[in-house]
């Protein structure tokens, strides 16, 4: 192993040597039992574990395991999943992809189906170290080429700073280094409210391993925005009673295992339709202009074109027109949904008013913040003049 590849060990995902000892580890564990259940419902468990202790390399684990996985997920919890834009992202080079957030592990996992169903590489898949508490998710994750994110919030200013330039390197190396591509939200963390902005921050961390040169330093990593949406939001009312909670001024402290239950309702929740299109990457030419501007307003420049391509290539659904018109008191979008449409997002606004309800939260400042999370993404279109 080069003394390259050994630096990055604390972030790195398993190599293949790893595999065959982490495949047991998987296969042993209790929590495989529900998991295989509910993502391989015509096999038994034994079956499935000698699935899993057949993979000998993170490719095997991914053809074998993932891939079919992922295509149950969505056969049993989607009416249609959908992709675009492949051909704008083709396997000559590594990309950086930057995607809006909106479900903990399911926009990585869709965005490595589009690609595996169009004969495209899949990516490393960078992964916040708070949702990796659990073994299986921990195993999972590094054995499926995961990069680990060591969240700001456990750490001094100084060990973040640290933090970033590490992960940097090692998203540089991947790319420039290795041809391997690279996926990343476009935030810390998911949106909650339904707003995709990309942070300027985040942007900031991928120059820390760069040259002095900006258009150098971003063009050698390629990046491609990428925008997934939902007809029915992941978690919409977890994330409503969350932002519920923080608005009405009292502290806000996750639960113990928070992160690892939005997980699980993410994936085992219905969601209608869904979709993901890989946006026109970034042009040399667009990073040579915002290197005309002042140093510290490059990043924000460059955030704002990719929120352009990412808000741009976001397909709204039914419930986002809906939302709006609801939280607008107006029918101005009516030609985008049916009565039947409006009357199954009716039930779905009555049984969410119930969970508020359960959760001790204002069910109507609760409701406001679910409409919110549909109808923003109409607000942004309409914002940036895009015709609907």
């Amino acid at each position: 192993m080069s003394n390259t590849q050994s630096f990055f060990d604390d972030i790195r995902a398993y190599h293949d040597e790893e595999i065959p000892a982490v495949v047991e580890r998987i296969a042993a564990d209790p929590l495989l039992i529900p998991a295989a259940q509910f993502v391989f419902p015509n096999l038994d468990i034994e079956q499935v574990r000698t699935l899993i202790r057949s993979c000998s390399t993170s490719d095997d684990i991914q053809r074998k395991i993932m891939y079919p996985a992922i295509g149950g997920i969505i056969h049993q919890t989607m009416r249609r999943f959908t992709s675009s834009g492949s051909d704008r992202v083709p396997a000559t080079n590594g990309w950086l992809f930057v995607s809006n957030h909106r479900d903990i592990t399911l926009d990585a996992m869709l965005m490595q189906y589009a690609l595996f169903e169009n004969g495209l590489p899949t990516t490393d898949i960078s992964l916040g170290d708070n949702l990796l508490h659990t073994p299986l998710v921990f195993e999972l994750c590094k054995a499926n080429y995961m990069i680990k994110v060591i969240r700001k919030d456990d750490v001094t200013m100084r060990e973040f700073l640290e933090n970033s330039r590490h992960l940097s390197e090692y998203i540089r190396y991947r790319i420039k280094d290795n041809g391997r591509s690279v996926w990343i939200a476009q935030r810390n963390g998911r949106t909650k409210d339904g707003i995709d902005i990309t942070e300027p921050g985040i942007l900031k961390m991928f120059s820390m391993s760069g040259s002095e040169d900006f258009v150098e330093s971003f063009s050698q990593l390629h990046l491609a925005p990428v925008a997934i949406s939902y007809q029915y939001e992941p978690c919409d009312v977890l994330k409503a009673v969350e932002l519920c909670r923080r608005q009405s001024g009292a502290p806000y402290h996750k639960a113990e295992n928070e992160d690892f239950l939005s997980i699980l309702t993410g994936i085992k929740a219905y969601k209608g339709d869904a979709n993901l299109t890989f946006c026109e990457p970034i042009t040399t030419a667009e990073i040579e202009q915002v290197a005309q501007l002042p140093r510290a307003e490059q990043c924000k420049a460059l955030a704002e074109i990719m929120d352009r391509r990412i808000i741009s290539e976001y397909k709204l659904y039914d419930t986002n027109y809906l939302a709006y018109d609801i939280l607008h008191n107006t029918r101005r979008f009516e030609k985008y949904y049916s009565a039947a449409a409006e009357q199954k997002f009716s039930l779905h606004l009555v049984r969410s008013n119930a969970q508020f309800e359960l959760m001790g939260v204002d069910k109507d400042a609760a409701r406001e913040i679910l409409l919110g999370i549909y109808a923003n993404p109409v607000e942004a279109k309409l914002n940036l003049g895009i015709v609907l």
